[in-house]
């Protein structure tokens, strides 16, 4: 049977948001991990639409603890940037802020950028924010696509966003997006508030699963293993059986 690797496994720093990034790199290298994710928000790591931090210097703090950043996952839920902004202006500076996160996403010597399609206003009809889902992700695609990089894309909570909360609704969007440095990525949380299961998602997908969230919940949460109610001993074993080639 296939198994996880070491390296397939990464800690993540939003939980040590209140702490330096030094403290971060140093926790995750003494837990035993080999690969982190990055979330591109202070004090960690500063980014806006207009440029980013230095990526050779978080770079180097990370690899001097015999660490890889596999995933970079610019803000993308505050709703300081948004993927799906209806406002021109506003999407407009959110593109360049998501293409700053492609270019900083190599710099950090990542392969994967994660986002999802949090934006749409509650007053819009869906169709029109999905629309523009799509035109974006095409569009952020071809940029990913010259700098070596993959978006991946996760389903949210129906309290985020109106479109792709579901596996279904990934599945359509993925379609209609087409390009082959777009592909899927799996938050537990968001899959149990759906009501969905790994299988589902790995019939769905299969190896187009470049990244995943694996995360307990009530079904809400984020929460660590053990403090939700979800059967997380039962749900690694889909991706291990699926064999996929990132978690």
């Amino acid at each position: 049977m296939p198994r996880l690797l070491r390296q397939q496994v990464a800690g993540m720093n939003i939980h040590y948001i209140y702490y330096s990034l030094d403290y971060f790199l140093d926790a995750q290298q003494k837990a035993g991990f080999k690969t982190v994710e990055l979330v591109g928000q202070a004090p960690h790591f500063l980014m806006d639409y207009t440029g980013f931090q230095d990526t050779k210097k978080v770079r180097e703090k990370a690899e001097s603890r015999g660490l890889k950043i596999g995933v970079f996952t610019p803000e993308c839920a505050a709703y300081h940037y948004l993927l799906c902004s209806p406002d021109p202006g506003f999407h407009k500076r959110s593109m360049e802020y998501f293409k700053q996160g492609i270019k900083a996403c190599a710099g950090l010597g990542s392969k994967i950028m994660l986002t999802n399609c949090i934006g749409g206003t509650w007053d819009e009809e869906p169709g029109r924010t999905y629309e523009r889902a799509v035109k974006s992700l095409k569009e952020l695609g071809d940029a990913a696509k010259e700098s070596g990089v993959t978006v991946a894309v996760e389903t949210v909570r129906p309290e985020e966003s109106k479109i792709i909360t579901t596996v279904g609704g990934l599945k359509k969007l993925y379609d209609d997006v087409s390009h082959p440095n777009v592909k899927a990525a799996l938050d537990t949380v968001a899959m149990g508030v759906a009501g969905e299961t790994p299988r589902q998602w790995f019939e769905t997908f299969g190896k187009d699963i470049i990244h995943c969230h694996f995360v307990d919940g009530r079904p809400y949460g984020h929460l660590i293993w053990g403090d939700g109610l979800y059967p997380l001993d039962r749900y690694i074993k889909v991706p291990v059986r699926a064999a996929i080639d990132k978690v």
